[in-house]
């Protein structure tokens, strides 16, 4: 493990108590924070291995420190020491840093951002002139390819900015992707505040684009920053374990081309992901993602398939509890109850030793009908088409079998297919059905890569049309400055 931190002077928050702390050790291994300690000697109680923690303290280098939601791995009664993992994050607060004189302190914002698991073929490049005494060397070269610029555009209730400029470039020293926030002359301020209103979002936004769970490291806020983006007045580290994002889904293939990458990001940002924050409120979009990216690095087929099958159940259940609209019986089922059903057992009743006469179990067995007779048949399949027609997925034969076969099979059988070739054949189908349901639901309509086409291009086009484009009237912006 590595040490990172030492703190001179801190206290442990519990619930229900706390306890002050003389010194202690921070450490990183592979991207997970622990904290080392020693308690006061009546402070460690059997069941607090079950209880998180706080701390509060200072560095030795008067840095103010804060770890969140700690929990106990190791105790040692003899000595009192005690170890903690941290599940969440690191704040780390600089107190050197004097602000100027007449410093007119505003909210917080979000200078830099530093991704984990996220992997891209940047779409822009940064040029160097050479100067020499009598002018300028041209050596008609162009430069690296080293970062992506784009805006981006999200309404939200509650705040007037609404479009920001986000450059993607390479980190410093972890080999992690950065966005930097803080050129925002002739766009929008984030806040802080306002970034962690839609944080959630654009995480699941950026797994989707990145075809692998992305996750945030580290966040970085306060008065002030370096520009390389290495340092902030205040900064958030993140602990997990660090991503291995082998296996990554090229279906919006951001990492294969610079042009590929330029085109995705410039129309994606900004006409994109405002859809997609709206949307993901009520249908958990974010949820889906997660499901299929989880599918895409698990070697099992029938695992992957069934993490699949659910995630297209769940997103038809909250499409349908989204529109309010959908009914489970045919009529009235109070109607039903208490006139028609007592009606016809009635009539049943009336019949029993007729209709007994060739068969005992015949009476019960029309009667269990009757009983189901008024519940819509199929209601789950129901759901999956309503499903399908809202994200523009054309119903022909290879989708309408997915509905009324495979997932049936899969789900009662834990079969989809008949020999390997089959089931990756339908595994493909279900996943490429799966992200177009929630690219299309964003209205993306840049680069996509399947490995099996479940549709033409004309039967895509007829159930994708073209929609009217509702981007806002008015772009909120800070002031160009230069």
């Amino acid at each position: 493990m590595n040490h990172v931190y030492t703190i001179t002077k801190g206290t442990l928050i519990g619930e229900e108590k706390k306890c002050e702390l003389p010194f202690a050790l921070v450490f990183e291994q592979n991207g997970v924070y622990f904290l080392e300690t020693f308690l006061k000697d009546d402070f460690f109680k059997e069941g607090d291995f079950s209880k998180w923690y706080n701390l509060e303290g200072i560095t030795e280098k008067n840095y103010l420190i804060e770890i969140r939601d700690l929990t106990f791995t190791r105790y040692q009664h003899q000595n009192k020491k005690a170890k903690f993992v941290c599940r969440n994050y690191v704040k780390l607060t600089e107190q050197r840093t004097k602000l100027p004189e007449g410093y007119s302190k505003e909210e917080q914002s979000i200078f830099f951002l530093e991704l984990d698991g996220f992997k891209t073929s940047f779409a822009d490049y940064t040029q160097v002139k050479k100067l020499r005494p009598y002018g300028e060397v041209d050596e008609f070269r162009v430069g690296d390819f080293d970062h992506t610029s784009c805006a981006m555009c999200i309404q939200m209730e509650g705040y007037k900015q609404n479009y920001f400029h986000l450059i993607f470039s390479k980190s410093n020293g972890v080999g992690n992707i950065q966005i930097d926030f803080t050129k925002n002359g002739g766009y929008g301020r984030l806040t802080y505040s306002h970034y962690l209103e839609f944080r959630s979002q654009f995480i699941g936004f950026l797994s989707l684009l990145n075809g692998g769970q992305v996750k945030i490291k580290k966040e970085l806020t306060g008065e002030f920053y370096n520009t390389n983006g290495s340092d902030a007045h205040i900064v958030y580290y993140y602990s997990f374990t660090k991503t291995e994002n082998s296996n990554l889904s090229s279906y919006t293939p951001i990492n294969d081309h610079h042009s590929s990458s330029s085109q995705i990001f410039q129309n994606t940002f900004f006409k994109c992901f405002n859809l997609y924050y709206h949307n993901d409120l009520n249908l958990e979009l974010t949820s889906i993602v997660s499901s299929l990216n989880t599918a895409h690095s698990t070697s099992g087929i029938h695992q992957t398939y069934s993490i699949l099958i659910n995630a297209l159940e769940k997103l038809s259940s909250n499409y349908q509890k989204s529109v309010g609209n959908f009914e489970e019986h045919v009529m009235d089922n109070n109607a039903w109850e208490n006139i028609i059903k007592p009606s016809l057992f009635k009539m049943l009743d009336e019949q029993k030793s007729t209709i007994n006469s060739t068969n005992k179990n015949a009476f019960l067995a029309f009667k269990s009908q009757i009983g189901d007779l008024n519940r819509r048949k199929n209601s789950t399949s129901q759901k999956m088409y309503d499903l399908l027609e809202f994200g523009g997925i054309p119903i022909n034969s290879k989708v309408e079998n997915l509905v009324k076969n495979e997932r049936h099979s899969a789900v009662h059988d834990g079969v989809f297919g008949e020999n390997s070739t089959e089931m990756f054949i339908n595994y493909q189908k279900l996943d490429h059905i799966l992200r177009d349901i929630i690219l299309n639901i964003i209205d993306y309509r840049s680069l996509r890569r399947s490995v099996y086409d479940y549709a033409s291009l004309e039967e895509r086009q007829k159930a994708y049309p073209k929609k009217e484009n509702k981007m806002p009237t008015l772009y909120c912006s800070e002031p160009l400055t230069r």
